[in-house]
């Protein structure tokens, strides 16, 4: 390993962390990406990118390379029966195009680490970090797997659900609660268009399933519960493609491509986990994954670009990880907190049973409520609108 002091090392190589280093080495910075696997390699997600993650993905440059293997949809097919099933367009009659990409890890954060080693960063694989100490002089020391050690001036965590680190660096006193998905892929799938479908009957709730183009015949087919389920969910998905009847009838012919994989989701942000002294923490390692929907990479990206730029201003002025550590906090506050706080109340309330039918047939025939979905899903306006009463007129009212 590169002895090198580094100015920041970065601690995993997915979306938040390559973008991390990305954004801080464009910037000028001596940076270490560190990741415990070597690339490419797999990860486990639904792959499905939002206009908000493209915004940053264009922002890093690596937009049009992601255009050219991901599949792309413009519509929501969202199905609680065969009698309530209806597709909703992403863009509005007065809306700019809009687009969901579906690509998997595999290939996208093999982009991402790419760029962030075009802008700078050097890539360091198989380096496990399993702890973080103080030196003397300031510095943050890594102690990695195998008796190696790193020296920098400050080190973001970017891990995932994975808590491990954040409890051994005083971040997390107890392990969060998560909640459960899991997916598996599919070729030569029926029935697949420019839509992405979700869907709302058969599935634990609160959650739902999901079918995610990512080819011509192929698809990322998952499902995802928002609470501790006693049911495995790759159990439940493994039920449900031998029994729910929309599937069977679009898996008849296809054929399952590796293992059924599940994953556990962090939607538990708060500002509180956000880092200390020289550790600064970002993407889904605080919690940022969208409580309704289940979707991370866009807040990962974003995370990521708040926390380079907190650092690369703080580096500017005169370094002071106070400094840093308080505009980081804040800028995450400001992005963040409302959304999620509304988010979680949004699905208490709204992925139960009965209520679930009762919405989706009211969105159906309500072009109002098709954009309030849209919007709130994605984080494309504010997410209050879930609650004014107009909303909650259109969706209870006979």
């Amino acid at each position: 390993m590169n002895a090198t002091h580094y100015d920041v090392a970065v601690i995993g190589a997915g979306p938040a962390g390559s973008a991390a280093a990305y954004f801080l080495a464009r910037g000028g910075l001596r940076v270490a990406l560190l990741d415990k696997f070597d690339f490419p390699r797999d990860k486990t997600c639904g792959d499905g990118l939002t206009p908000r993650a493209l915004d940053v993905l264009d922002s890093m440059g690596v937009l049009p390379q992601v255009e050219q293997y991901a599949y792309p949809c413009v519509a929501l097919t969202v199905r609680n029966s065969d009698e309530v099933t209806y597709r909703i367009e992403l863009s509005g009659p007065n809306d700019p195009p809009r687009r969901i990409l579906i690509l998997p890890r595999f290939r996208l954060d093999d982009i991402l680490r790419q760029r962030a080693m075009e802008a700078g960063a050097q890539f360091i694989p198989h380096a496990k970090v399993e702890n973080m100490t103080r030196k003397e002089n300031g510095h943050v020391q890594l102690w990695i797997e195998g008796g190696q050690s790193l020296d920098c001036e400050l080190a973001v965590i970017a891990t995932g659900a994975n808590t491990g680190l954040l409890r051994k660096a005083g971040l997390l006193k107890h392990v969060p609660p998560s909640n459960l998905a899991a997916r598996a892929y599919f070729e030569n799938v029926d029935g697949l268009d420019d839509t992405i479908v979700l869907f709302f009957d058969g599935v634990e709730h609160p959650g739902y399933g999901w079918v995610f183009p990512t080819a011509p015949g192929a698809a990322n087919i998952g499902c995802g519960v928002f609470f501790d389920s006693r049911t495995p969910q790759p159990t439940h998905l493994q039920y449900l493609i031998q029994h729910h009847p929309y599937l069977q009838r679009i898996l008849k012919n296809a054929r399952q491509v590796g293992p059924i994989k599940g994953y556990p989701l962090r939607t538990d942000f708060s500002r509180s986990i956000t880092g200390k002294d020289r550790i600064l923490v970002t993407g889904e390692a605080i919690g940022l994954v969208n409580p309704i929907t289940g979707e991370g990479i866009d807040y990962a990206l974003e995370s990521a670009q708040l926390a380079a730029d907190a650092i690369l201003n703080g580096w500017r002025s005169g370094f002071d990880s106070p400094v840093i550590q308080s505009n980081y906090r804040a800028a995450l506050g400001r992005k963040f907190s409302f959304p999620f706080t509304l988010g979680h109340l949004a699905q208490r309330l709204g992925f139960r049973d009965g209520i679930v039918d009762k919405a989706l047939s009211r969105i159906q025939h309500r072009p109002y409520l098709h954009r309030v979905v849209i919007n709130a899903c994605f984080g494309l306006a504010n997410p209050i609108s879930v609650f004014t009463p107009r909303t909650l007129w259109e969706i209870l009212r006979a």
